[in-house]
């Protein structure tokens, strides 16, 4: 369904590049300031979302627990699949912060 929706996106494919480099590279604050440079590219809400939901789990990585439950708790029900994906790292936020 998100391929349905993001398809030929250029956002969508230099940030889905991006998060593949970061998954071997495991550079959270270099990965954080090239996905900055990508919002200029948004053009759709659900983009947004994707941008926002990336955002916060790049700052749970970078142990900044704080920034990141307020960036995930903003980002509004969009379709259930990204909302699962959502409620994943707002869980993992939560778990983080309340270990202290």
């Amino acid at each position: 369904m998100l391929r349905r929706l993001f398809g030929r996106s250029r956002f969508v494919k230099k940030m889905n590049m991006l998060m593949e480099i970061y998954s071997y590279s495991h550079n959270a604050e270099a990965t954080y300031k090239e996905l900055q440079a990508l919002e200029p590219l948004i053009r759709r809400e659900g983009e947004r979302y994707l941008y926002e939901l990336n955002r916060a789990a790049l700052l749970y990585d970078m142990k900044d627990f704080k920034k990141a439950a307020d960036i995930a708790m903003e980002i509004p029900p969009f379709n259930p699949e990204f909302d699962a994906k959502c409620a994943q790292v707002k869980t993992k936020i939560m778990d983080a912060m309340q270990r202290g």
